[in-house]
């Protein structure tokens, strides 16, 4: 599916090909190839930005509360499978998902903290609301990370279904 911004594209294209390619000034045939390189141009980066989008979702998975606690349950025992709370520490202990291990996202060695971690495991990121977990999935991937999980709405869509916290 287009993006408005591409189908505006296509449709100035399909009209100024229209209104100046069959006429006989030269002047209005030179702004139309001007005019047609501006949006081909346009067209392409608008393109590199959805795919670049696109690879981004592929790699962190967006999952709704109900799914991640799907996804724990499936994970309980296994070693390979870590859930990590991005939040502030006054945060995390006024309750979080249960053996999750904390990282604040707001601290200054988040990079290094992260970068620490094994990048073979398969990861689940939540904070309060998802901004937080977001970018730090995203520097996660930087770094190498390849199985990363978001919880989409965090730890206030896993409270608002009624999933246990701990403190």
């Amino acid at each position: 599916m287009l993006s408005i911004t591409e189908n505006y594209h296509f449709y100035m294209l399909f009209y100024i090909s229209k209104n100046v390619l069959f006429g006989d000034d030269i002047m209005y045939k030179s702004k139309f190839l001007r005019s047609v390189s501006f949006l081909f141009i346009s067209l392409v980066i608008s393109t590199t930005n959805l795919l670049a989008e696109d690879m981004i979702e592929e790699n962190i998975k967006i999952i709704n509360a109900a799914q991640a606690d799907v996804l724990i349950e499936r994970n309980k025992d296994n070693p390979e499978f870590i859930i990590l709370d991005v939040r502030t520490s006054s945060e995390f202990n006024s309750g979080h998902i249960a053996n999750a291990l904390n990282i604040d996202y707001k601290s200054s060695d988040f990079k290094d903290a992260i970068g620490k971690l094994d990048r073979d495991k398969t990861y689940l990121t939540y904070c309060r609301s998802g901004r937080r977990s977001a970018k730090a999935s995203e520097i996660m991937l930087e770094l190498g990370f390849e199985k990363i999980y978001m919880i989409n709405g965090g730890i206030f869509a896993w409270d608002k279904a009624n999933l246990p916290t701990t403190q």
